[in-house]
């Protein structure tokens, strides 16, 4: 029954998903690598302001952590949207 509500084998449709171009793919790597980035970056300047060798404020910390967090959070949700329109068009982006 189920397989005959669908056209050509094909899955029903749950919503029209907007095309995505490479640029979108490149965006959410680019932000991951970021986040990753901006992380350690925190991590590095705690130490470092504890021992007197870098100037740098708690807000400064905080914000840091606040940017990665945010950067990594928009980039694993455009590379999971990729990843349900491959698998909606069977591998063809």
């Amino acid at each position: 029954m189920l397989r005959d509500s669908h056209k050509g084998g094909q899955p029903p449709e749950v919503g029209k998903l907007r095309d995505f171009s490479p640029a979108t793919c490149v965006t959410a790597t680019v932000l991951t690598k970021l986040a990753k980035h901006l992380a350690l970056l925190a991590s590095l300047t705690i130490p470092g302001e504890a021992t007197g060798r870098i100037a740098a404020g708690e807000v400064a910390i905080f914000i840091l952590v606040v940017v990665a967090a945010l950067s990594r959070t928009i980039g694993c949700t455009l590379q999971l949207r990729l990843r349900k329109q491959t698998a909606l068009n069977k591998g063809v982006p």
